[in-house]
């Protein structure tokens, strides 16, 4: 992908204290912490049965117990999270954790956190850890907070931060007293610059986002969105097109876990040289809860609406409409039967009215999946998962059984491998459909590269998780596809020109590699490609033309973070592929699709360089590309070697 990631300001702890936060720094663990985490005797707080399995401990201050402080242990090989609050003793356990390299962290609001690694042999072992924090002093150092940061992920960071946000209203009886203000944590930024990589000529850009998270008395709540506008440089006179993106999400979560998510994005773009314009909008509503004790519910509707978004020249494959209005709605049950068992079931229904030139599709296509998958542990370090896919639409009916294992070969390295395939009813075909993908950025877990839009999909991932900061993964994965698809390299939709046509019949073979590295005791990296190579379906063109597709694409990036001045700097580099060759015999050609982008991202906090008091950080994006696009309209093309650009730069508060 060439979104960079987000980076946290360098100087956070300032805004901590500014919500009544006490400053806090890191302990290293003392060395009886640290010997104390191997297996150890029971101690007497521990029955006979409880001393089998898992880990237990007791967190004290000054040695005296603290209760209600807040335990986390986090898995290095997948970052799975686990929470425990110590009793009125200190006391804390968590029942089962399988083998493998883990973090335990313990804070409370006024003490310094203590971080120690934990290492299982197996799932069925039981170990005990004694955590001593000391008091924080009034004084404590901004920096401190982050010599936590470089031992936490960042989503494991921000469930502390929010913890931090409900322990602060706490009494030292351990109640929630009643709050009538409302807690935040906010980011705001703003950037301005040129641009012409939309096709639409020239023209001035502004660009602002907002992103925050709080809590208001049992509420937790999440607001993220995003500005992008461009319009025509009018100093220099310029007659070109304008563009405008919006994006907006809002999560809401209270102590019961439940939570519900809104999310809307719209993008609109106007040529001046083009009387139809370009439009899209998503509407998207999600609901989840707990059901019982092992079981949870969730359910999503979306509604989508575009006019000449993903279609714009005259080979364009077929089976993308010029407008299209659709909705999807799905509801899933998940629940852990036993302790190495889990079941999810689901229903998805989908509906898409298509509209082709000047004709109506008045009958719209209809879809209904049913699937259900499971999981079991037949090993302390062996998960296998198995489910099947149906779907019924338009009168066809196809199934696809799907497989996994997951495999702890000890506890850094990890193997995974999925697949999937997809059998049609006898004597019926499946009808053309349409679907859009994001390209995948980065080496996931078993099954997450493949779904249920491919003819037949492989899977192989082999990780090495050594700690935080030494990480490396290798992936495979091998695609046949039944459906006509958009592959998208870039999560902005304004960017929709970085994207390729996969057709039924094409094969993709793609390789994966990601490796995170501390280079030097200050220098994070972490470098990411995808390589793919393929095709062979035939391209139906909207001009009546019968093609073979052959695509190609290479996808890298590179991010690092210098701890020592706070930078963060992202390259990112994508090349892309698509040939068209002729089918029939009137030897027609027709342009490629050959395009190279390079993008630039700098982040700088001006706090570390001149001591500034509010968390303030500097910002500059640079992207270039340059080659043929051929599903534009001529007036809109590029000379090959010209390029196309966007510079933008702007600061970034938080507070």
């Amino acid at each position: 992908m060439s979104n960079a990631p987000h980076r946290p300001l360098t100087a956070t702890l300032s805004l901590l204290a500014t919500l009544g936060f006490a400053a806090f720094a890191v302990a290293e663990p003392p060395a009886a912490a640290a010997a104390t985490a191997g297996t150890q005797a029971a101690p007497a707080f521990e029955t006979a049965a409880q001393q089998t399995q898992g880990v237990a401990g007791k967190v004290s201050g000054a040695e005296t117990p603290l209760p209600s402080a807040q335990v986390y242990v986090y898995r290095l090989a997948d970052l799975t999270l686990t929470k425990a609050l110590t009793d009125e003793r200190g006391h804390f356990r968590f029942d089962a954790l399988p083998a493998g390299l883990y973090r335990v962290i313990a804070h409370k609001p006024g003490f310094l956190p203590v971080v120690v690694r934990l290492t299982r042999a197996t799932a069925e072992a039981y170990q005990f850890l004694e955590l001593e924090l000391a008091t924080a002093p009034a004084d404590a150092p901004k920096d401190d907070f982050w010599s936590l940061r470089s031992k936490v992920p960042p989503d494991v960071l921000r469930e502390i931060q929010i913890a931090e946000i409900e322990n602060s209203a706490r009494l030292a009886a351990g109640s929630l007293v009643p709050v009538g203000s409302l807690d935040l944590l906010a980011e705001m930024s703003a950037m301005t610059g040129v641009d012409t990589l939309t096709g639409l000529g020239e023209g001035q850009v502004t660009r602002g986002a907002v992103d925050v998270v709080g809590r208001f008395r049992g509420l937790r709540l999440g607001l993220a969105g995003d500005y992008w506008q461009l319009q025509p440089d009018l100093s220099r006179g310029s007659t070109d097109g304008s563009a405008e993106s919006s994006a907006l999400s809002l999560s809401l979560a209270d102590d019961g876990d439940m939570s519900v998510q809104l999310s809307s994005r719209s993008n609109t773009l106007v040529a001046a040289d083009r009387a139809a314009p370009v439009d899209f909008e998503h509407y998207r509503i999600a609901v989840s809860h707990s059901v019982g004790e092992r079981g949870r519910s969730d359910f999503s509707a979306q509604y989508t609406s575009e006019s000449n978004f993903h279609r714009q020249g005259s080979t364009d494959p077929q089976a993308i409409p010029e407008a299209s209005k659709s909705w999807r709605l799905e509801g899933t049950y998940t629940a852990e039967l036993t302790e190495r068992t889990s079941l999810q079931t689901g229903v998805r229904y989908r509906q898409r009215h298509s509209a082709f030139g000047l004709i109506d599709d008045a009958a719209p296509q209809e879809r209904v999946d049913f699937f259900g998958r499971a999981g079991m542990q037949v090993q302390p370090s062996v998960l296998v998962e198995y489910g099947l896919y149906t779907t019924l639409r338009d009168g066809s009916v196809s199934l696809s059984p799907r497989g996994g294992v997951v495999v702890q070969l000890d506890p850094a390295w990890q193997l995974s491998a999925a697949g999937s395939y997809k059998v049609h009813e006898e004597g019926t075909a499946p009808p053309y459909d349409f679907t859009t993908a994001f390209a995948a950025a980065t080496v996931g877990r078993a099954g997450e590269a493949c779904d249920q839009n491919e003819a037949q999909c492989y899977q192989v991932t082999l990780m090495h998780s050594k700690n935080d900061d030494e990480q490396l993964a290798f992936g495979a994965t091998h695609r046949e596809y039944d459906e006509t698809q958009r592959l998208y390299f870039s999560n902005d939709l304004i960017d929709r020109y970085d994207s390729l046509f996969l057709v039924p019949g094409d094969e993709v073979p793609e390789l994966q590699f990601a490796v995170s590295r501390r280079i030097t005791p200050k220098v994070l990296t972490r470098l990411e490609s995808n390589l793919a190579e393929g095709g062979g379906g035939v391209y139906y063109a909207t001009d009546a033309g019968a093609y073979e597709n052959q695509v190609r694409y290479l996808v890298t990036s590179l991010d690092t973070h210098f701890d020592g001045t706070a930078t963060g700097l992202f390259i990112a580099f994508h090349h892309l592929e698509q040939e068209l060759q002729a089918i029939d015999t009137d030897g027609r050609e027709v342009p490629q699709l050959e395009v190279e982008r390079l993008e630039l991202m700098l982040t700088q906090d001006l706090n570390i360089l001149a001591g500034m008091a509010t968390d303030v950080a500097l910002q500059l994006n640079m992207q270039l590309s340059r080659g043929t696009w051929p599903f534009l309209e001529a007036s809109d093309q590029n000379d090959r070697e010209e390029l196309r650009k966007r510079l933008l730069g702007g600061i970034a508060l938080r507070f």
